[in-house]
């Protein structure tokens, strides 16, 4: 189950646009984000504000198998976790659980549980996904990438998670976890009758009239059909029911209204005093599985959801009593998901544009061509009669193509090769490859980058790379006199300096506050942006 991260990069921001007010303005942005896209991505949405609600659909071209109708069921992917938490937030206000609850007196008499110590995995760490388990269970019992989680059985999780040894301290820090979701819908299954979908139904969809909405059990709903990015078609996603509350609901667009619209207080008061919990801060910006935002001065509690075929997104505001939904027919989690047109919707200012093919210059194929250290592989690409060809030894050669946003991607399946802008005359000497939901830095074999440099005597001391998350560094420099920063995958932007250890990135709201030790030296970087908070240890 993809989920989109909005920390890790700089978020892309343009003055111009206007909050849709009408069916006539969510269309228009729809459009303005779509049309012409690559993908081919059909996509529903509805904005939600004081108690009205405007629909549009928009399709990027055409496609054989044509747009799903008004009344389909998406997989909303991890969009599932919110609800998943409504039931355990129900489970707390019933008295039955507790957030400091360790999650072993929720499973199984015998379960083995990974812990430091005698500090136990709460059920608040779950929700939070400060666990310390890490993405996926190690033994996905012969899933394929096509349907990865459909042999998964509950013995099956229980007893990866015996086996689990725990990637961090327990509620040091936020990794996502659908292996620790997986594990607290098993729980959540067991303590409300042995039947996840029967309580999501009971306790959540039929309160709020979502009644379509489902896991395993179609309630009259046409199923969607999910594509890839090249607008292939892609199977559904299955799992076993009881595990299925870290991302396999099926709702249509009325339903995800319906959910939307509970979640901003309409619907009876005790649910909706559930769901007003699930929203309340937690720790490293979570509540209850939701993501706790400040955009552009606005605080958004929001959620993304992706599967092999599908992406969805819900962003609240409860303050100005608005949401969004957007649910799309195709997998674009590699892409950046949905957040652009999510915010756009909500009335903040983005730059919106379509995924357009174009012929990259010959200059850049040129540039791009090479050997690259990918993780444990070895990448090579290369040129030949225009197009850019690339393989892994042992595997079959694809071709690369590229898109108005300076991307390449390869065509047959799913996945996103950025470049780092390479000088005049220069080879690239890395890119991000994002395939997943996930990405992988690589390096130009063989070559040997100079070190970030600065000469302005009051900045020196910043200069150099701080590796901010597994896959997303900031390099800091000077060009031609500019303060400047950049991002893995991203151009160069200009920043000013604004106190002492400090500096802003006011184009893209951020901030980026330096560390020292006791000896005075700049050892680490934290970069602040829309709410969230990545430190990272200078690269040696």
């Amino acid at each position: 189950m993809k989920r989109i991260p909005l920390a890790g990069a700089l978020l892309a921001l343009s003055p111009g646009l206007q909050a849709a007010g009408s069916a006539a303005d969510v269309e228009r942005l729809l459009a303005a984000r779509f049309d012409g896209d690559r993908t081919g991505a059909c996509v529903q949405a509805a904005v939600i504000e004081a108690g009205k609600v405007w629909r549009a659909r928009r399709c990027a071209g055409t496609r054989p198998d044509g747009a799903p109708a008004a009344d389909a069921a998406f997989e909303i992917g991890s969009v599932s976790k919110t609800m998943t938490a409504a039931l355990v937030a129900g489970l707390v206000d019933s008295g039955r659980w507790s957030l400091d609850d360790p999650i072993t007196r929720h499973l199984p008499e015998g379960t083995t549980v990974p812990r430091q110590g005698e500090r136990q995995i709460l059920v608040r760490d779950l929700v939070t996904h400060t666990s310390g388990l890490p993405a996926l269970p190690a033994d996905l019992q012969g899933g394929t990438q096509a349907d990865p989680y459909a042999r998964l059985t509950e013995a099956g999780l229980l007893a990866s998670l015996g086996k689990q040894v725990l990637l961090f301290p327990t509620g040091s820090q936020a990794a996502y976890s659908n292996f620790g979701m997986m594990v607290l819908s098993l729980a959540v299954a067991r303590s409300l009758g042995g039947d996840l979908e029967a309580a999501l139904r009971e306790q959540l969809f039929q309160p709020l009239g979502m009644g379509t909405a489902h896991v395993a059990k179609p309630l009259g709903a046409a199923a969607a059909q999910g594509h890839l990015p090249d607008g292939t078609q892609a199977p559904g996603w299955t799992v076993a029911t009881n595990l299925a509350g870290f991302g396999m609901v099926k709702a249509t667009l009325d339903d995800m209204v319906a959910y939307a619209r509970g979640q901003l207080g309409e619907g009876p008061p005790a649910l909706a005093a559930q769901l007003r919990r699930t929203q309340q801060p937690l720790a490293q910006g979570y509540g209850m599985n939701w993501m706790l935002r400040r955009v552009q001065g606005r605080d958004l509690v929001m959620h993304e959801g992706g599967t092999g075929g599908f992406s969805s997104l819900v962003a609240l505001e409860p303050g100005a009593q608005r949401a969004v939904v957007v649910l799309a027919d195709t997998a674009l989690a590699d892409l950046g998901g949905l957040g652009d047109i999510g915010f756009a919707l909500l009335g903040l200012d983005m730059r919106l544009q379509p995924r357009r093919p174009v012929e990259p210059p010959a200059a850049l194929r040129q540039a791009l061509a090479g050997d690259y250290a990918l993780g444990p592989l070895r990448l090579t690409i290369w040129e030949r009669d225009g197009r850019l060809l690339a393989q892994v030894p042992g595997q079959s050669a694809f071709e690369l193509r590229h898109d108005s946003r300076g991307d390449f991607y390869p065509l047959g399946f799913s996945a996103l090769l950025r470049p780092e802008p390479p000088g005049a005359g220069q080879p690239v000497a890395r890119f991000t490859w994002q395939q997943g939901g996930g990405a992988v830095l690589a390096r130009r074999v063989g070559r040997v980058e100079a070190p970030p440099t600065i000469t302005h005597p009051a900045w020196r001391d910043w200069a150099g790379e701080f590796q901010l998350a597994p896959q997303f560094s900031l390099k800091v420099f000077e060009r031609d006199g500019q303060l400047m920063v950049q991002g893995s995958g991203q151009p160069a932007i200009a920043a000013e300096v604004t106190g002492p250890d400090r500096i802003e990135i006011k184009t893209v709201g951020a901030v980026v506050e330096f560390e020292r030790d006791a000896a005075g030296k700049v050892t680490a970087a934290v970069l602040l942006q829309g709410g969230q908070r990545l430190r990272g240890s200078r690269v040696p």
